[in-house]
């Protein structure tokens, strides 16, 4: 603020200095040509919308490029037409430039004019010209464009008001005022004062330190922050001010430079520091990461196998005794393995508890029904009662051999044998209980390892089970073969399908889908056992219904032996 009201102070006791059109200097060497390249950065004086133009200065020679729109051409060799009138305000008098419009191309200069150079050039509404004053005593101008419409009709545009054309002054840079803006320039800053368009009137630098640049990325950085060449303040290079004031507009930047050049490394110093302590994080959190996933693909391996081919459950767990959240997680998991084990103990001991508890009161029920249909053979409610005994008797048995069953499949160590031999002895046997049952075997020895007593039973689930679907005239196919280094057991039978939205569950246990009564109880459990040999024989079992004709197709698929 001090320095503002000193500005402004001195601007009160000064007040003609700080006045006038302001040249912009014309860095790169002005060609008189017409192209306006050199002026791309020069500022516009719009005296009204139809004309403007700017003033420049290069090597102490003033320049001037005026722009008419003027779309209405007209050209008189005999008398006066369309015409730009420059007026020059020099100590000893004003002197005039007449330019008549004319064709694209250098103006030629009359004898009798001061020198100069100039040259025209048409645009798409009007013309522009770029004119070289070869004087360094003008002080004043004045530009006038004529626009004749026709020969009697015409008007002015530029400074001119009535006949007379209104001379402005030309902005001289003081001695007084740049001395006075050096003294004032506070260290490792600058003044600048400009118009209210933003014309620079002086420009003062006080430099008295110069920032140590230690390393590359100090400068890098002292570049991209406090470089002044950057005009368009969108970076932070100090400390700029703005205030206005009567003549136009004062700016003050601060440097600081060695200030500058310290905030800097600081800053270096504390971004190295927090990318070394996040560089150490990550690297820690990263560790840690790989450990937990190794922990946790740990418990999901173990919880895949706790399961083991006998059947029993394992149910310790790695990282059972740790303090964190896997520690709870595999100890949770135990202990869930564990209430597992125990309801599945208990599950395979129901079937053979249930035979055992209910066959006493079974017996005693079916001894009395019998005493009792000796004394009312005839009593429809005693013979109803006597079969409904009869089937949960063997429902109990059905149950009990189940549970036995699983047992002995935990139990049994598999062998070597040759599953060919095994059902061309079994196909003997049904033939004489069945008529309509045909065996074709493979060519060649089938060695498989498994049980031969438990793939008899499944062949024979197989097999009744086609043919409580089947009549005498149908036909039921037992057939074996290998593929692709695995063997294929075939149970084929006619007549019957298998009902496509009960698909997905005829492998289940108490499952059955028999439509007519039979006499003889059924639990849908025959299916089931197959599915069990199948399992431990890791073997596949699949059922498919056949269209020509139509048939059921049971397929088991298993691994063969190398001999």
């Amino acid at each position: 603020q001090v320095i503002v009201n000193s500005v402004q102070q001195f601007n009160q006791d000064r007040p003609e200095d700080l006045v006038g059109l302001i040249p912009s200097v014309l860095t790169a060497d002005v060609i008189i040509d017409g192209n306006p390249i050199e002026w791309a950065q020069a500022p516009w004086y719009r005296v009204t919308p139809k004309f403007k133009y700017k003033i420049g200065s290069h090597q102490q020679q003033l320049h001037l490029l005026i722009e008419v729109l003027d779309d209405s051409t007209y050209v008189n060799p005999s008398q006066a037409g369309d015409r730009l009138i420059i007026a020059i305000g020099e100590p000893r008098g004003i002197n005039k430039i007449t330019i008549n419009r004319q064709a694209e191309g250098p103006v030629p200069k009359p004898f009798n004019q001061i020198n100069y150079a100039a040259y025209w050039h048409e645009i798409a509404m009007g013309y522009q010209v770029e004119i070289k004053l070869i004087t360094s005593e003008l002080n004043r101008l004045g530009l006038v464009a004529i626009n004749h419409q026709s020969q009697h009709i015409s008007h002015a545009m530029g400074h001119q008001e009535g006949d007379q054309i209104q001379l402005q002054a030309i902005f001289k840079p003081q001695p007084q005022w740049q001395n006075f803006l050096q003294q004032i320039t506070p260290e490792d800053g600058g003044i600048q004062l400009q118009d209210p368009q933003g014309r620079v009137y002086y420009q003062t630098q006080n430099t008295v330190s110069k920032a140590p640049m230690s390393n590359w990325l100090t400068e890098l950085i002292y570049e991209l922050a406090f470089d002044q060449s950057k005009a368009d303040g969108s970076h932070f290079f100090g400390q700029r001010v703005k205030q206005a004031f009567d003549a136009g507009e004062i700016q003050l930047t601060i440097k600081h430079n060695a200030a500058q050049s310290a905030l800097i490394q600081t800053f270096i110093r504390s971004v190295l520091w927090i990318f070394a302590i996040a560089l150490v994080l990550l690297l820690g959190y990263f560790l840690f990461a790989l450990v937990l996933a190794w922990r946790i693909r740990r418990l999901n391996k173990n919880l895949q196998t706790v399961l083991d081919d006998q059947g029993q459950i394992h149910t310790l767990l790695p990282s059972n005794h740790a303090q964190d959240e896997i520690g709870d997680l595999s100890r949770g998991m135990s202990s869930l393995l564990s209430q597992i084990n125990d309801y599945t103990d208990y599950l395979k001991q129901l079937g053979s508890r249930l035979s055992h508890e209910m066959k006493t009161p079974i017996s005693i029920v079916h001894t009395s029904l019998e005493n009792l249909q000796m004394e009312q053979p005839e009593n429809e409610f005693v013979i109803r009662a006597l079969n409904a005994n009869h089937r949960l008797k063997f429902i109990l048995n059905q149950l009990s051999a189940l549970s036995q069953l699983k047992q002995v499949i935990a139990e049994t160590k598999p062998d070597i044998f040759d599953l060919n031999e095994l059902l061309s002895e079994l196909a003997q046997g049904y033939r004489s209980q069945a008529n309509n049952i045909s065996f074709r075997g493979a060519n060649r020895p089938v060695m498989i390892k498994g049980s031969q007593e438990l793939m008899a039973q499944m062949v024979d689930k197989l097999l009744q089970n086609a043919m409580d679907f089947t009549t005498q005239a149908d036909q039921i196919k037992l057939q074996l073969s290998t593929v692709n280094e695995k063997y294929q057991l075939k149970v084929i039978n006619t007549g019957s399908q298998i009902p496509l939205e009960n698909s997905h569950q005829l492998f289940d246990s108490l499952t059955s889908f028999r439509q007519q009564k039979d006499p003889q109880p059924h639990l849908g459990l025959g299916l089931y056992i197959a599915k069990l040999i199948c399992d431990y024989h890791q073997a596949a079992i699949e059922a498919n219904n056949l269209k020509e004709p139509i048939a059921v197709e049971f397929v088991v698929t298993g691994p063969l032996v190398a001999h």
